[in-house]
């Protein structure tokens, strides 16, 4: 049966992506280009994609500005060490470089400390794995002497030591400004917010390995460059490892007080 005459036509349907009418004989929405009979698109999955896109290019974006703005500034920070050093006594340019340094770094774990949070919080290794972090302090500080010795004797080098500076002073004072300090402010600082500034852009390989360079460049010695790159490398795979801050500010304690130790009692041959 025909429909009447005067019947109302039909509305036309309409797209169920945007929602505005369609005519008749549309095969696609002249609005949005969605074609008919086509399910629905997630318009919000597809904004919150791009959002998020957008976020993790930014982060990247900025976290490369953070990372040399603190390195620039760190290798201030060490500059002027260097000029106070020239002026003053070794022992007080010391605690004036340990001090800067300290500083520097616990502004900027205090500006990124959503980007460290989890590395502190976490424990680490368990009981074993730190265990072995201890063993393995004591033939890396001997390779490390040897390595330096060697290098020393064959190219006539005459490097200075380390402790040089604290000739004459309490053996706490040794302790705490190059054992403690560094294992705390150097690991807070080196795989602590730079390793999690590189770690938004980078894999853990590379990760590993610019941080380690950084390291080794911010003691503005040659000799020193080859000797804490590696330690570098070593101290970053524990991190990357552990997921935790902990594992590396014990090796680097350990590795440093060991030093400390083989030069005040002579622990290995030629100290």
């Amino acid at each position: 049966m025909d429909a009447p005459a005067d019947a109302p036509p039909s509305s036309p349907a309409d797209c169920v992506s945007c929602g505005r009418p369609l005519r008749e004989d549309a095969a696609f929405c002249p609005n949005c280009g969605h074609r008919r009979g086509e399910p629905p698109e997630d318009r919000r999955a597809r904004a919150k994609l791009r959002i998020e896109r957008t976020l993790r290019q930014h982060a990247g974006i900025s976290g490369v500005h953070a990372l040399v703005a603190l390195y620039c500034t760190l290798l201030g920070g060490q500059l002027l060490s260097f000029a106070v050093s020239k002026v003053a006594e070794d022992f007080v340019a010391e605690i004036v470089g340990s001090s800067i340094l300290a500083g520097i770094i616990v502004v900027a774990a205090f500006v990124f400390r959503s980007d460290i949070a989890d590395a502190l919080r976490r424990p680490g290794f368990r009981a074993i794995g730190y265990g072995v972090v201890v063993l393995a302090s004591l033939p890396i500080v001997g390779i490390v002497h040897a390595y330096v010795r060697g290098l020393d004797r064959l190219f006539h080098l005459h490097m200075k030591s380390e402790l040089k500076s604290f000739e004459g002073q309490p053996l706490v004072w040794t302790f705490l400004l190059f054992a403690v300090a560094p294992a705390l402010f150097e690991e807070l600082g080196f795989r602590g917010v730079i390793f999690s500034l590189l770690r938004r852009s980078l894999d853990p390989r590379e990760t590993i390995l610019l941080s380690a360079i950084a390291f080794g460049l911010l003691h503005l010695s040659v000799p020193m460059l080859l000797t804490h790159v590696p330690l570098g490398l070593y101290l970053g795979w524990l991190r990357h490892r552990s997921g935790s801050l902990y594992p590396s500010m014990l090796a680097h304690f350990l590795h440093n007080g060991l030093v400390v130790a083989a030069g005040t009692w002579s622990l290995y041959p030629g100290s």
